[in-house]
């Protein structure tokens, strides 16, 4: 059975909130730098005058930028006396604290001189991004633009998911190249598996030899023109036990697969349709 997708429906991906709040570690020479660059951006721009004084706030912000020239002290220390001296490892020890306390903030440190030892920190936590200080103002917005963006999504995401499995559909979400990224608990609960089990488990394993045929055959060509197909086959447990089943099948626009699977009528086993 084909179901045409819903008429006038285009889904948006990049659409920003209407305000997005900046926090900056401020610094004369940095601040008319930052504030150029976002001009034209829906982003309110805040500032503390250390680190220390950052940290009080970032439950209050969406991004926070660590500029290269940063202190975290009241010292006597000038903004020309600070972009002379490697400040690296500060980043680094810093970034830990932070991550720790807040792991999911993002953070954009612009940096005098990206050094490896700046870089290997940056990588080794989630929603962290370096820019050159002297890179053109518009890779900083760039940068920070795309962070929060895919930071919203994820959060999206997850929000997602958390009301799929209030549903209580059997829900499977394939990736491009067919492996199982998320597995309802009503899935898991009708194939017999436990915690992520299927996570990362190719989707035909979820059917027999011949309704995988049929669906590679049948079903899929179709999502793939942009339809949503929806049959019966025959769907296989882990422990090897085969019972019919109803498929709902979807594609999203990166190439993923949305399955819903529901136990069919006795009477469609052995039948693919």
């Amino acid at each position: 059975m084909l179901v045409p997708p819903a008429a006038g429906i285009e889904p948006s991906v990049r659409r920003q909130p209407t305000q997005r709040t900046l926090l900056v570690v401020d610094q004369e020479r940095d601040r008319d730098h930052i504030e150029r660059a976002f001009d034209d951006e829906p982003v309110v721009i805040e500032t503390a005058a250390t680190l220390a004084a950052a940290r009080a706030s970032v439950n209050e912000i969406d991004c926070l930028l660590v500029p290269a020239t940063v202190t975290d002290d009241d010292s006597d220390m000038t903004s020309d006396d600070a972009a002379a001296t490697d400040r690296s490892g500060e980043h680094v020890g810093w970034l830990e604290t932070v991550k720790t306390d807040t792991p999911a903030l993002p953070i954009v440190i612009l940096a005098a001189e990206v050094t490896p030892t700046l870089m290997r920190a940056v990588r080794a936590y989630e929603w962290t991004a370096v820019v050159g200080r002297d890179e053109p103002r518009e890779r900083l917005v760039t940068c920070i633009t795309d962070l929060l963006e895919r930071h919203r999504l994820t959060a999206l995401s997850k929000r997602s998911l958390a009301s799929v499995e209030l549903t209580g559909d059997a829900v499977a979400l394939v990736d491009p190249t067919d492996g199982i990224q998320f597995a309802s608990r009503s899935l898991r609960m009708q194939f017999g598996a436990d915690g992520d089990e299927l996570v990362g488990t190719p989707w035909q394993e979820l059917f027999t030899d011949d309704a995988v045929s049929h669906l590679e055959s049948v079903a899929l060509p179709t999502v793939a023109e942009g339809w949503r197909w929806t049959g019966t086959c025959t769907g296989q447990r882990r422990t090897g036990v085969t019972f019919p089943v109803r498929v709902r099948l979807g594609g999203l626009e990166d190439g993923s697969l949305v399955f819903v699977i529901t136990e069919a009528d006795a009477s469609a086993s052995g039948h693919e349709d």
